[in-house]
């Protein structure tokens, strides 16, 4: 029996239609990766100066760069006496704007933390909205949301108003991060959805966002800019379709077969019918009827005992993973040397990582392929608060400038590998988790492991100090929490070569829910009455 992919497979998988949906809609993630990551820059401190002994003297040359040349501690105690302070040109962050150092500091962790809450709300809603209104007006209305509050919050007076304008650009990302990578995925067929698993479109989000930080170095320019790029990227819903899929399976097959013909048009196939259209929609939600019988919930993760232990244990790896990822991405104050340059170095070396995790995934198991990245991010972790121990050169005392900047050097370097190597870690984790989990929750599971990501992003920049003298501290706990993710991956079945389960088959599972019909009852019983429907050996409706 024909279904909804064969109908895509007669418009084209990867034609014109395609390529252009995937440029408009990825476009969307990109720019959604400029609000996540905003504060990367946004808490970047450039240094300042006391300017009481000038304005006394009414001489320039006096003033005190205590910023620059006295440890924290001295620092501080100069800031709280100054009258006149005044941030370094050529910079200005939400630190400059509102003073957010030494005491006054915790606001910055505030706004970061209502920031990624407004993340986890906007995820969390946008998969009701999908449900609801349709993938595209979801996705476009948060790219909408985001335009509009990276141009409020421009105007904002204190920096409460800009946490509050942060929470609802939180819910934009949220949103977005959601949506946007899984719509373009409904238009095209098996294996093509697999290469588009790939493209490091987060990757290119945060190096372009480097680039913009490096240029403007403006705070407000940032924002502006990100308001004018979100606006460009939301100017394709006028041409992007809703998904395919979604009108099929609500009953719009008018609007379907629209966009079936839409997407022949374009790729030079031959229009399908309209018919062969509806017939094939009323199909697929019976198909759905069926698969849907049968419910899971969160609970039944927990409570199959052959998926109990993967989601226990993948739940931690994500978690501990989101926090090493987002530590570095989020502390580049803390690494010594231009900030600007950290910042563009550690970004734009995300985009080769897929080199480095494509040969461990082809040539080795799913566990050790994990192990190995983890291993080389735990070594870079403890090579980073060894150098900072022991090879000399306090980054608060400027007149060992050699040693600091040789410091400085090894420890970026060090933290360029660790970064490379979670994200090689993550490519590869990805895929062993698809292939943990059986069908029938493997939705499920990411939702959960998403939900430990988020959670771990807000730990993980809170994590890292504020004195760069204290960094490795941080790092050996990076180190270790590497290290148990190693641990935990090992304690989990190989699944490279296995066949991918699509039900969930514990007996202790079963005998709780002999009284939950299975899909293969379902199937058999109206087998007779829907006269499409079978199910194979596998338990799945078949054709």
């Amino acid at each position: 029996m024909a279904t909804l992919d064969d109908v895509i497979q007669r418009v084209g998988v990867c034609g014109p239609f395609q390529k252009f949906l995937v440029l408009a809609v990825e476009s969307t993630v990109i720019v959604s990766v400029w609000g996540m990551m905003f504060m990367a820059f946004g808490s970047y401190n450039p240094g300042w100066i006391c300017l009481d002994e000038a304005m006394s003297s009414n001489n320039n040359s006096s003033s005190r760069n205590v910023s620059d040349s006295d440890n924290i501690e001295d620092r501080c105690s100069v800031y709280s006496t100054c009258n006149n302070v005044s941030f370094l040109p050529g910079t200005s962050t939400v630190v400059t704007e509102w003073g957010l150092v030494c005491d006054q500091v915790w606001p910055l962790d505030v706004i970061f933390t209502v920031q990624m809450v407004g993340v986890m709300l906007g995820a969390y809603l946008i998969g009701h909205l999908g449900d609801c209104v349709g993938r595209r007006a979801s996705l476009y209305g948060m790219v909408a949301l985001h335009s509009v509050t990276n141009l409020l919050v421009v105007f904002s007076p204190t920096w409460e108003v800009f946490a509050a304008v942060r929470f609802f650009i939180g819910v934009a990302v949220g949103g977005i991060l959601t949506t946007g990578p899984i719509f373009p995925l409904e238009f095209t067929s098996e294996f093509w959805r697999g290469v588009l698993g790939t493209l490091p479109i987060w990757s290119i989000g945060s190096a372009s966002f480097s680039i913009a930080v490096t240029l403007l170095k403006d705070w407000r320019n940032v924002h502006i800019l990100s308001a004018v790029v979100s606006f460009l990227v939301f100017l394709p819903v006028f041409w992007v379709p809703e998904s395919f899929r979604w009108l099929a399976v609500n009953g719009r097959d008018v609007q379907a077969g629209a966009v079936a013909t839409k997407m022949a048009r374009m790729n030079k196939r031959p229009l399908p019918s309209l018919e062969l259209v509806a017939s094939m929609a009323e199909s697929e939600r019976r198909r759905a009827e069926v698969e849907h019988s049968t419910r899971y919930s969160y609970l039944d993760l927990f409570r199959d005992t052959l998926v109990r232990k993967p989601t226990i244990f993948m739940g931690f790896v994500w978690f501990f993973m989101a926090i090493i990822y987002f530590g570095i991405s989020f502390n580049v104050t803390a690494l010594s040397g231009d900030f600007y340059i950290n910042f563009l170095i550690l970004s734009v070396m995300e985009l080769p990582t897929i080199l480095f995790s494509l040969p461990t995934m082809s040539f080795l198991t799913r566990r050790w392929g994990s192990v190995l990245h983890l291993f080389v991010v735990s070594i870079a972790c403890f090579g980073v608060a060894i150098v900072t121990l022991t090879l000399g050169g306090d980054p608060n005392n400027q007149d060992n400038e050699t040693e600091n900047d040789m410091k400085g050097k090894v420890i970026l370097g060090l933290a360029v590998v660790a970064k490379i190597g979670i994200i090689c870690a993550w490519n590869v984790v990805l895929i062993f988790c698809v292939e943990l989990f059986p069908t029938a929750v493997r939705n499920l599971a990411f939702g959960y492991c998403n939900t430990l990501t988020r959670i771990g992003g807000l730990i993980g920049p809170v994590l890292f100090p504020k004195n760069p003298a204290l960094l490795y501290v941080a790092m050996l706990w990076l180190g270790v929490i590497t290290m148990l993710c190693d641990i935990l991956v090992l304690l989990l079945p190989e699944t490279k070569g296995a066949p991918l389960e699509d039900m969930l088959r514990s007996k202790n599972f079963l005998d709780k829910n002999h009284d939950k019909p299975s899909l293969e009852d379902v199937g058999t019983e109206r087998h007779d009455s829907l006269g499409l429907l079978e199910v194979d050996e596998r338990e799945r409706v078949v054709a």
